[in-house]
């Protein structure tokens, strides 16, 4: 993959890896940032060998939310013009939602405004014990609005709601009770854990994985256009009839015998 200036990109052993590396600016997201991490995630819907796609960052916050540097010389710009930035921005978080593959946010530092949105929408959120998040939006006159729909649907609304409103911190105990992470472990234990989980997946079926992925999103986001238990048995029929399926059932019977 191309090299980029924010972030760095990789694929080893089946694991696509994408590091947020604006370590001066504590990975502060920039439009700079936002344009290399879309080219990155168009990009993986080419790549045919990845199986899971980790998150990260480089230095001691995980990202600092927007760069108010940058948003400084915006201010000028028309509704129009700005909304046109934003549509970046969720562009972002709906390609990293729906990867077709299994997504793993590590987190550490501090996680704050629309970087939360990053980690919400991913499958697996791995926070080190010291982990800090805040919805920083309101403080400064702005709001939440393109992290909102993937931070309620991952986690518990009232807490949200509150935290969104209140600007208050809260700490990775916090966020886990709530449903916005999911493991805590510390640097070498959250590298044991994405293994152990990585080893599973690589296991699975690419494309029922994919599949069984975009029903969920789907399900959860309300984007289904037929009625569910329409729409639920044509696309199980349409996976029992692939090959993959296929060759797996036959692969299982000649293993048990």
């Amino acid at each position: 993959m191309k090299p980029y200036q924010n972030i760095k990109t990789g694929i080893k052993d089946k694991v696509f890896s994408i590091t947020l590396y604006r370590e001066k600016k504590r990975n502060a997201i920039n439009e700079h940032t936002m344009d290399e991490v879309l080219d990155a995630l168009r990009a993986f819907h080419n790549e045919k060998n990845a199986l899971v796609a980790v998150l990260q960052a480089k230095g001691t916050d995980f990202s600092a939310g927007a760069d108010l540097d940058w948003m400084r010389t915006t201010q000028q710009m028309t509704v129009d013009q700005l909304q046109e930035q934003n549509k970046k921005l969720q562009q972002i978080f709906e390609l990293w939602h729906d990867m077709p593959v299994f997504t793993i946010a590590l987190v550490h530092g501090n996680v704050v405004g629309g970087a939360i949105g990053l980690v919400a929408a991913s499958d697996l959120v791995i926070a080190r014990p010291d982990t800090m998040f805040r919805f920083s939006e309101v403080s400064l006159g702005l709001i939440p609005a393109t992290i909102a729909p993937y931070v309620l649907q991952r986690s518990s609304r009232r807490f949200i709601r509150n935290a969104m409103l209140t600007t208050m911190p809260f700490n990775a105990d916090e966020a886990k009770e709530n449903q916005l992470v999911d493991i805590i472990a510390d640097k070498g234990l959250m590298k044991d854990v994405t293994k152990e989980y990585i080893s599973y997946l690589k296991k699975n079926e690419p494309n029922a994985v994919a599949r069984c992925k975009q029903l969920l999103n789907d399900l959860v986001l309300n984007r289904v256009q037929e009625s569910v238990d329409q729409h639920t048995t044509r696309l199980l029929a349409e996976v029992r009839k692939s090959e993959a399926a296929s060759q797996r059932i036959e692969k299982f019977f000649k293993k048990s015998k």
